[in-house]
Protein backbone atom coordinates (compact mmCIF):
# COMPACT_ATOMS: atom_id res chain seq x y z
CA UNK A 1 0.00 0.00 0.00
CA UNK A 2 1.15 3.31 -0.41
CA UNK A 3 0.80 6.37 2.19
CA UNK A 4 1.68 10.21 2.13
CA UNK A 5 5.11 10.42 4.06
CA UNK A 6 3.57 13.37 6.08
CA UNK A 7 1.50 11.44 8.58
CA UNK A 8 -2.08 10.96 6.48
CA UNK A 9 -5.33 11.75 8.44
CA UNK A 10 -7.57 9.89 6.35
CA UNK A 11 -6.80 6.87 4.08
CA UNK A 12 -9.12 5.33 1.70
CA UNK A 13 -8.32 1.98 -0.14
CA UNK A 14 -10.67 1.08 -2.62
CA UNK A 15 -10.16 -2.03 -4.63
CA UNK A 16 -11.92 -2.69 -8.03
CA UNK A 17 -12.55 -5.54 -10.16
CA UNK A 18 -9.64 -6.00 -13.11
CA UNK A 19 -10.64 -5.43 -16.35
CA UNK A 20 -9.18 -7.86 -19.01
CA UNK A 21 -8.19 -7.00 -22.35
CA UNK A 22 -7.26 -9.48 -24.97
CA UNK A 23 -5.21 -8.21 -27.77
CA UNK A 24 -4.53 -10.66 -30.60
CA UNK A 25 -0.60 -11.92 -30.38
CA UNK A 26 0.11 -9.71 -27.22
CA UNK A 27 -1.90 -11.63 -24.75
CA UNK A 28 -3.54 -9.99 -22.07
CA UNK A 29 -3.36 -6.79 -19.97
CA UNK A 30 -4.85 -6.53 -17.15
CA UNK A 31 -5.87 -2.80 -16.18
CA UNK A 32 -6.69 -3.28 -12.00
CA UNK A 33 -6.85 -0.27 -10.50
CA UNK A 34 -6.44 0.65 -6.69
CA UNK A 35 -7.23 3.94 -5.39
CA UNK A 36 -6.01 5.58 -2.12
CA UNK A 37 -6.50 8.73 -0.35
CA UNK A 38 -4.44 10.60 1.99
CA UNK A 39 -4.68 14.11 3.36
CA UNK A 40 -1.34 15.77 3.97
CA UNK A 41 -0.50 18.10 6.81
CA UNK A 42 2.44 21.15 5.84
CA UNK A 43 4.37 22.86 8.29
CA UNK A 44 2.33 25.42 10.34
CA UNK A 45 1.00 28.63 8.83
CA UNK A 46 0.32 26.59 5.55
CA UNK A 47 -2.59 25.21 4.33
CA UNK A 48 -3.36 22.02 3.85
CA UNK A 49 -2.56 19.43 0.28
CA UNK A 50 -3.97 16.49 -0.15
CA UNK A 51 -3.93 13.93 -2.68
CA UNK A 52 -5.43 10.92 -4.43
CA UNK A 53 -3.86 8.14 -6.89
CA UNK A 54 -5.00 5.76 -8.90
CA UNK A 55 -2.35 3.12 -10.32
CA UNK A 56 -3.38 1.60 -13.24
CA UNK A 57 -1.47 -1.87 -14.99
CA UNK A 58 0.24 -0.96 -18.00
CA UNK A 59 1.18 -4.00 -19.13
CA UNK A 60 4.53 -2.37 -20.56
CA UNK A 61 7.80 -4.44 -19.88
CA UNK A 62 10.46 -2.05 -20.19
CA UNK A 63 9.21 1.28 -20.15
CA UNK A 64 10.27 4.85 -20.37
CA UNK A 65 8.14 7.89 -21.22
CA UNK A 66 5.11 8.89 -21.71
CA UNK A 67 3.34 11.66 -23.72
CA UNK A 68 -0.26 13.24 -23.77
CA UNK A 69 -2.51 13.74 -26.60
CA UNK A 70 -3.97 17.38 -24.68
CA UNK A 71 -6.56 17.69 -27.44
CA UNK A 72 -7.92 14.01 -27.30
CA UNK A 73 -6.93 13.06 -23.80
CA UNK A 74 -4.71 10.15 -24.90
CA UNK A 75 -2.21 9.47 -22.95
CA UNK A 76 0.87 6.77 -24.84
CA UNK A 77 3.06 4.69 -22.60
CA UNK A 78 5.95 3.84 -24.56
CA UNK A 79 7.68 -0.65 -24.72
CA UNK A 80 11.33 -1.07 -25.66
CA UNK A 81 11.63 -4.46 -24.59
CA UNK A 82 13.64 -6.22 -27.25
CA UNK A 83 14.05 -10.13 -28.95
CA UNK A 84 16.95 -12.25 -27.38
CA UNK A 85 17.70 -15.63 -28.86
CA UNK A 86 20.69 -18.16 -27.37
CA UNK A 87 22.51 -20.95 -28.95
CA UNK A 88 23.15 -24.25 -27.30
CA UNK A 89 26.12 -25.97 -28.42
CA UNK A 90 23.90 -28.65 -29.98
CA UNK A 91 22.61 -25.85 -32.37
CA UNK A 92 19.15 -25.91 -29.87
CA UNK A 93 17.79 -21.97 -29.97
CA UNK A 94 16.09 -20.96 -27.05
CA UNK A 95 14.22 -17.47 -26.49
CA UNK A 96 15.76 -15.48 -23.71
CA UNK A 97 13.58 -12.64 -23.88
CA UNK A 98 10.56 -11.89 -26.11
CA UNK A 99 10.27 -9.28 -27.82
CA UNK A 100 6.76 -6.77 -26.63
CA UNK A 101 7.62 -3.59 -28.64
CA UNK A 102 4.41 -1.15 -28.25
CA UNK A 103 2.87 1.88 -27.27
CA UNK A 104 0.39 1.48 -25.09
CA UNK A 105 -2.86 4.07 -25.20
CA UNK A 106 -5.10 5.41 -22.43
CA UNK A 107 -8.18 7.20 -22.74
CA UNK A 108 -7.76 9.60 -19.79
CA UNK A 109 -10.82 10.96 -19.46
CA UNK A 110 -12.25 7.11 -18.93
CA UNK A 111 -8.82 6.07 -17.69
CA UNK A 112 -9.27 3.15 -19.34
CA UNK A 113 -7.35 0.82 -21.89
CA UNK A 114 -8.10 2.06 -25.78
CA UNK A 115 -5.40 0.60 -27.71
CA UNK A 116 -1.58 -1.06 -28.29
CA UNK A 117 -0.14 -0.38 -30.91
CA UNK A 118 2.42 -3.09 -31.94
CA UNK A 119 5.57 -2.60 -33.19
CA UNK A 120 6.55 -5.91 -34.14
CA UNK A 121 5.85 -6.19 -37.39
CA UNK A 122 8.12 -3.72 -38.38
CA UNK A 123 11.46 -4.85 -40.22
CA UNK A 124 14.68 -4.87 -38.23
CA UNK A 125 17.29 -2.13 -39.50
CA UNK A 126 19.44 -4.45 -40.62
CA UNK A 127 16.86 -7.00 -42.52
CA UNK A 128 17.08 -9.69 -39.97
CA UNK A 129 13.28 -10.63 -39.96
CA UNK A 130 10.45 -8.67 -38.06
CA UNK A 131 10.98 -7.29 -34.41
CA UNK A 132 8.21 -10.06 -33.56
CA UNK A 133 9.58 -13.04 -35.58
CA UNK A 134 12.71 -15.40 -34.51
CA UNK A 135 16.28 -14.71 -35.74
CA UNK A 136 17.28 -15.77 -39.33
CA UNK A 137 21.01 -18.04 -37.61
CA UNK A 138 22.44 -18.52 -41.36
CA UNK A 139 26.08 -17.44 -40.94
CA UNK A 140 26.00 -16.25 -37.67
CA UNK A 141 28.67 -18.29 -35.57
CA UNK A 142 28.05 -16.09 -31.82
CA UNK A 143 25.83 -18.02 -29.32
CA UNK A 144 23.77 -15.15 -29.01
CA UNK A 145 21.23 -12.82 -30.91
CA UNK A 146 19.66 -9.39 -29.42
CA UNK A 147 17.93 -7.02 -31.69
CA UNK A 148 18.64 -4.84 -28.87
CA UNK A 149 20.52 -2.41 -31.72
CA UNK A 150 18.20 -3.28 -34.82
CA UNK A 151 14.76 -2.29 -32.85
CA UNK A 152 12.73 0.34 -33.69
CA UNK A 153 10.47 -0.50 -30.46
CA UNK A 154 9.86 2.82 -28.56
CA UNK A 155 11.65 4.46 -26.08
CA UNK A 156 11.01 8.17 -26.20
CA UNK A 157 7.74 9.07 -27.24
CA UNK A 158 5.87 12.59 -28.12
CA UNK A 159 2.58 13.53 -30.21
CA UNK A 160 1.95 16.50 -32.37
CA UNK A 161 -2.11 16.46 -32.15
CA UNK A 162 -2.63 18.57 -35.14
CA UNK A 163 -1.38 17.52 -38.23
CA UNK A 164 -3.31 17.99 -40.86
CA UNK A 165 -3.66 14.50 -43.50
CA UNK A 166 -4.64 14.55 -46.98
CA UNK A 167 -8.07 15.76 -46.31
CA UNK A 168 -7.01 19.13 -44.96
CA UNK A 169 -8.20 17.35 -41.14
CA UNK A 170 -5.92 17.33 -38.00
CA UNK A 171 -5.01 13.97 -37.35
CA UNK A 172 -2.51 13.27 -34.74
CA UNK A 173 0.69 12.28 -35.59
CA UNK A 174 3.18 9.88 -32.92
CA UNK A 175 6.84 10.36 -33.24
CA UNK A 176 8.92 7.63 -30.71
CA UNK A 177 12.30 7.66 -30.69
CA UNK A 178 14.85 4.24 -30.18
CA UNK A 179 17.45 5.29 -28.17
CA UNK A 180 20.00 2.12 -28.49
CA UNK A 181 20.31 1.82 -32.61
CA UNK A 182 23.57 0.82 -33.80
CA UNK A 183 24.64 0.86 -37.48
CA UNK A 184 26.78 -2.42 -37.90
CA UNK A 185 29.86 -0.01 -40.20
CA UNK A 186 29.17 3.26 -38.89
CA UNK A 187 28.32 3.24 -35.39
CA UNK A 188 26.02 4.20 -32.79
CA UNK A 189 22.79 5.86 -34.51
CA UNK A 190 19.28 5.65 -33.76
CA UNK A 191 15.70 4.70 -34.60
CA UNK A 192 12.46 6.93 -35.26
CA UNK A 193 9.00 5.98 -36.49
CA UNK A 194 6.48 8.43 -37.45
CA UNK A 195 2.95 7.72 -37.98
CA UNK A 196 -0.46 8.64 -37.94
CA UNK A 197 -2.38 7.82 -34.49
CA UNK A 198 -5.42 6.42 -37.15
CA UNK A 199 -3.32 3.54 -38.31
CA UNK A 200 -3.06 1.63 -35.05
CA UNK A 201 0.23 1.09 -35.44
CA UNK A 202 3.25 2.19 -37.51
CA UNK A 203 4.70 -0.07 -40.78
CA UNK A 204 8.09 -0.03 -42.30
CA UNK A 205 6.87 3.36 -44.79
CA UNK A 206 6.62 5.06 -40.79
CA UNK A 207 10.69 4.56 -40.10
CA UNK A 208 13.29 7.01 -40.50
CA UNK A 209 16.75 6.14 -39.45
CA UNK A 210 19.03 6.64 -43.03
CA UNK A 211 19.47 8.91 -45.58
CA UNK A 212 19.04 7.90 -49.29
CA UNK A 213 22.90 6.43 -49.54
CA UNK A 214 22.72 4.78 -46.17
CA UNK A 215 24.78 6.58 -44.13
CA UNK A 216 22.85 7.47 -40.67
CA UNK A 217 20.37 10.28 -39.89
CA UNK A 218 20.61 9.98 -35.95
CA UNK A 219 23.70 9.38 -33.36
CA UNK A 220 22.78 9.15 -30.01
CA UNK A 221 19.20 9.29 -29.84
CA UNK A 222 17.88 10.29 -26.92
CA UNK A 223 14.78 12.69 -26.54
CA UNK A 224 11.89 14.18 -28.87
CA UNK A 225 9.60 16.94 -28.57
CA UNK A 226 7.34 18.65 -31.01
CA UNK A 227 6.28 22.46 -32.30
CA UNK A 228 2.54 21.94 -32.77
CA UNK A 229 2.30 25.06 -34.87
CA UNK A 230 5.01 24.16 -37.30
CA UNK A 231 4.40 20.23 -37.54
CA UNK A 232 8.24 19.75 -36.75
CA UNK A 233 10.11 17.51 -34.20
CA UNK A 234 13.20 18.25 -32.22
CA UNK A 235 15.09 14.80 -31.95
CA UNK A 236 18.32 15.44 -29.21
CA UNK A 237 21.54 13.42 -30.47
CA UNK A 238 24.47 12.89 -27.93
CA UNK A 239 27.11 12.31 -30.30
CA UNK A 240 30.31 10.59 -30.22
CA UNK A 241 33.97 11.66 -29.94
CA UNK A 242 33.90 13.17 -33.65
CA UNK A 243 30.13 14.21 -34.13
CA UNK A 244 28.91 17.10 -32.10
CA UNK A 245 25.59 16.72 -29.98
CA UNK A 246 22.82 17.91 -32.12
CA UNK A 247 19.16 18.72 -32.73
CA UNK A 248 17.75 16.85 -35.83
CA UNK A 249 14.82 18.73 -37.13
CA UNK A 250 12.62 16.32 -38.77
CA UNK A 251 8.65 17.52 -41.32
CA UNK A 252 6.17 15.48 -39.77
CA UNK A 253 4.15 15.64 -42.76
CA UNK A 254 6.75 14.58 -45.06
CA UNK A 255 8.79 12.48 -42.79
CA UNK A 256 11.87 14.42 -44.33
CA UNK A 257 15.24 15.71 -42.22
CA UNK A 258 15.03 19.35 -42.68
CA UNK A 259 18.52 19.93 -40.60
CA UNK A 260 21.04 18.53 -38.38
CA UNK A 261 21.88 21.44 -35.90
CA UNK A 262 24.92 21.32 -33.42
CA UNK A 263 25.58 22.54 -30.37
CA UNK A 264 29.09 23.35 -29.57
CA UNK A 265 31.75 22.07 -27.35
CA UNK A 266 30.95 18.69 -28.13
CA UNK A 267 29.03 18.56 -24.82
CA UNK A 268 26.14 15.90 -25.98
CA UNK A 269 22.82 16.79 -26.14
CA UNK A 270 19.92 14.92 -23.77
CA UNK A 271 17.03 17.55 -23.45
CA UNK A 272 15.14 19.85 -25.59
CA UNK A 273 11.52 22.07 -25.06
CA UNK A 274 9.87 23.82 -27.65
CA UNK A 275 8.30 27.67 -27.35
CA UNK A 276 5.92 26.92 -31.09
CA UNK A 277 4.71 30.88 -30.24
CA UNK A 278 8.13 32.14 -31.06
CA UNK A 279 9.73 28.95 -32.83
CA UNK A 280 12.25 28.55 -30.42
CA UNK A 281 13.72 25.26 -29.12
CA UNK A 282 15.79 25.27 -25.48
CA UNK A 283 18.56 23.03 -25.41
CA UNK A 284 20.07 21.24 -22.52
CA UNK A 285 23.45 19.16 -22.51
CA UNK A 286 24.99 16.10 -21.15
CA UNK A 287 28.31 17.45 -19.93
CA UNK A 288 28.06 21.55 -20.46
CA UNK A 289 26.43 23.87 -17.79
CA UNK A 290 24.90 26.09 -19.42
CA UNK A 291 21.29 26.44 -21.53
CA UNK A 292 21.31 26.65 -25.67
CA UNK A 293 18.60 28.77 -27.83
CA UNK A 294 18.04 27.08 -31.21
CA UNK A 295 16.18 29.99 -33.08
CA UNK A 296 14.27 27.86 -35.93
CA UNK A 297 13.75 31.19 -37.94
CA UNK A 298 17.31 31.25 -38.71
CA UNK A 299 17.92 27.96 -39.91
CA UNK A 300 19.00 27.08 -43.36
CA UNK A 301 17.40 23.37 -44.84
CA UNK A 302 19.29 23.41 -47.79
CA UNK A 303 21.49 20.59 -46.44
CA UNK A 304 20.53 18.44 -43.75
CA UNK A 305 23.74 16.98 -43.32
CA UNK A 306 26.01 19.79 -42.64
CA UNK A 307 26.38 20.10 -39.15
CA UNK A 308 28.24 23.55 -39.41
CA UNK A 309 25.52 25.33 -41.24
CA UNK A 310 23.01 26.46 -39.27
CA UNK A 311 26.09 27.49 -35.92
CA UNK A 312 24.89 31.09 -36.35
CA UNK A 313 21.25 30.00 -35.52
CA UNK A 314 22.21 28.59 -31.87
CA UNK A 315 22.76 30.83 -29.16
CA UNK A 316 24.23 30.49 -25.86
CA UNK A 317 22.22 31.82 -22.76
CA UNK A 318 23.50 33.57 -19.73
CA UNK A 319 22.30 30.79 -17.58
CA UNK A 320 24.25 28.03 -15.88
CA UNK A 321 21.77 25.53 -15.14
CA UNK A 322 24.22 22.40 -14.44
CA UNK A 323 24.79 19.43 -16.36
CA UNK A 324 22.73 16.37 -17.69
CA UNK A 325 19.80 18.93 -18.43
CA UNK A 326 16.56 17.87 -19.49
CA UNK A 327 14.13 21.59 -19.45
CA UNK A 328 10.71 22.41 -20.07
CA UNK A 329 9.04 25.54 -21.63
CA UNK A 330 6.30 26.89 -20.20
CA UNK A 331 4.08 29.34 -22.51
CA UNK A 332 1.69 30.76 -19.53
CA UNK A 333 4.93 32.33 -17.72
CA UNK A 334 6.82 32.67 -20.47
CA UNK A 335 9.68 30.59 -18.30
CA UNK A 336 12.14 27.45 -19.33
CA UNK A 337 12.30 25.20 -16.00
CA UNK A 338 15.13 22.42 -16.24
CA UNK A 339 15.83 19.34 -14.64
CA UNK A 340 19.76 18.91 -14.09
CA UNK A 341 19.69 15.09 -13.50
CA UNK A 342 21.71 13.93 -10.61
CA UNK A 343 21.88 10.87 -7.58
CA UNK A 344 21.02 11.64 -5.45
CA UNK A 345 21.04 15.66 -5.37
CA UNK A 346 19.82 17.08 -8.45
CA UNK A 347 18.96 20.39 -9.30
CA UNK A 348 15.82 22.38 -10.65
CA UNK A 349 16.54 25.86 -12.57
CA UNK A 350 14.11 28.42 -13.67
CA UNK A 351 14.94 30.62 -16.76
CA UNK A 352 13.61 33.68 -18.36
CA UNK A 353 12.09 32.68 -21.68
CA UNK A 354 10.21 35.76 -22.75
CA UNK A 355 12.31 37.41 -25.57
CA UNK A 356 11.08 40.94 -24.75
CA UNK A 357 12.14 41.02 -21.38
CA UNK A 358 15.55 42.87 -20.78
CA UNK A 359 16.32 39.67 -18.43
CA UNK A 360 15.72 37.16 -21.20
CA UNK A 361 18.37 33.84 -20.77
CA UNK A 362 18.95 34.60 -17.26
CA UNK A 363 18.79 32.15 -14.27
CA UNK A 364 15.70 33.46 -11.97
CA UNK A 365 15.85 30.79 -9.08
CA UNK A 366 17.26 27.64 -8.77
CA UNK A 367 17.36 24.52 -6.20
CA UNK A 368 18.58 21.73 -5.21
CA UNK A 369 15.96 18.67 -5.07
CA UNK A 370 16.49 14.98 -5.45
CA UNK A 371 17.15 13.29 -8.69
CA UNK A 372 15.03 15.19 -10.93
CA UNK A 373 14.63 13.91 -14.10
CA UNK A 374 11.72 16.36 -15.59
CA UNK A 375 9.59 18.55 -14.59
CA UNK A 376 5.67 19.85 -15.37
CA UNK A 377 4.28 22.91 -14.29
CA UNK A 378 0.55 23.24 -13.39
CA UNK A 379 0.12 27.00 -13.48
CA UNK A 380 -3.75 26.90 -12.90
CA UNK A 381 -2.76 24.88 -9.54
CA UNK A 382 0.13 26.93 -8.77
CA UNK A 383 2.08 23.80 -8.53
CA UNK A 384 5.58 22.85 -9.92
CA UNK A 385 5.79 18.85 -10.18
CA UNK A 386 9.00 16.98 -10.38
CA UNK A 387 10.17 13.20 -11.05
CA UNK A 388 12.39 12.08 -8.81
CA UNK A 389 14.20 9.06 -11.44
CA UNK A 390 15.47 6.64 -8.68
CA UNK A 391 13.57 8.19 -5.61
CA UNK A 392 10.52 6.53 -6.67
CA UNK A 393 8.68 9.59 -6.20
CA UNK A 394 7.22 13.14 -7.68
CA UNK A 395 8.21 15.87 -5.43
CA UNK A 396 5.72 18.70 -5.43
CA UNK A 397 6.85 22.67 -5.14
CA UNK A 398 4.93 26.13 -5.23
CA UNK A 399 5.49 27.66 -8.08
CA UNK A 400 6.13 31.11 -6.40
CA UNK A 401 7.65 30.21 -3.46
CA UNK A 402 9.40 26.81 -4.56
CA UNK A 403 8.98 25.58 -1.31
CA UNK A 404 8.60 21.99 -0.77
CA UNK A 405 4.79 21.19 -0.60
CA UNK A 406 4.35 17.21 -1.08
CA UNK A 407 6.23 14.34 -2.06
CA UNK A 408 4.11 11.46 -3.91
CA UNK A 409 5.36 8.19 -3.56
CA UNK A 410 5.52 6.36 -6.98
CA UNK A 411 5.29 2.58 -7.88
CA UNK A 412 8.56 2.38 -9.69
CA UNK A 413 10.71 4.99 -10.36
CA UNK A 414 9.20 8.19 -11.99
CA UNK A 415 10.19 9.12 -15.40
CA UNK A 416 8.44 11.80 -16.46
CA UNK A 417 4.84 13.71 -16.13
CA UNK A 418 1.97 14.83 -18.33
CA UNK A 419 -1.27 16.79 -16.90
CA UNK A 420 -4.51 16.18 -18.27
CA UNK A 421 -5.72 19.52 -19.13
CA UNK A 422 -9.19 19.00 -17.95
CA UNK A 423 -9.11 17.82 -14.32
CA UNK A 424 -5.70 18.57 -14.09
CA UNK A 425 -4.71 15.03 -12.85
CA UNK A 426 -1.06 14.15 -13.18
CA UNK A 427 -0.23 10.99 -14.97
CA UNK A 428 3.44 9.72 -14.13
CA UNK A 429 5.23 7.04 -16.44
CA UNK A 430 7.34 4.41 -14.67
CA UNK A 431 10.64 3.08 -15.73
CA UNK A 432 11.63 0.11 -16.76
CA UNK A 433 9.50 -3.64 -15.62
CA UNK A 434 7.23 -1.27 -13.20
CA UNK A 435 4.72 -2.06 -15.68
CA UNK A 436 2.15 0.92 -14.05
CA UNK A 437 1.16 4.57 -14.23
CA UNK A 438 0.41 6.51 -11.23
CA UNK A 439 -2.51 8.90 -11.80
CA UNK A 440 -2.53 11.44 -8.95
CA UNK A 441 -5.02 13.85 -8.06
CA UNK A 442 -3.40 16.88 -5.89
CA UNK A 443 -6.33 19.27 -4.23
CA UNK A 444 -6.43 22.01 -2.20
CA UNK A 445 -9.01 23.06 0.37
Amino acid sequence: MIYGTFSPRTLRRTLRLPVIAAVAGLGFLSTQLIAQEAAVSRTPGQSELSYTVETLATGVNNGYQLAMDPVNRRVYFSDAQWRVEERADDGTISVQQSGSGKLVEFDAATRTLASIHSFLNLTRNDGNGREGEPFNWDGITAGSMSSMRTTFSPYGVDIDPLVPNAAGQADPVIITTTARGRDSDEGYGGNVVIYRASQGAPTDADRLFEFEDGTPIFNGIRRVTVNTQTHKAFITNMGSETIPGYIAVIDLASKRVDARIAIPGNQGVIGAAVDAENNLVYVGTMRGEKLYVIDVNLVDNSDPKDFELNNSAVFELNATVGANARPTYNAELKRVYVSSFSNPAGRISIVNADPGSESYGRLMQGFETGATNMVEVDVERGLLYSANLGDREVVVFDLESYSELLRLPTTGNALNIAIDPVTRDVWVSNFSDASAVDIFRVQRP
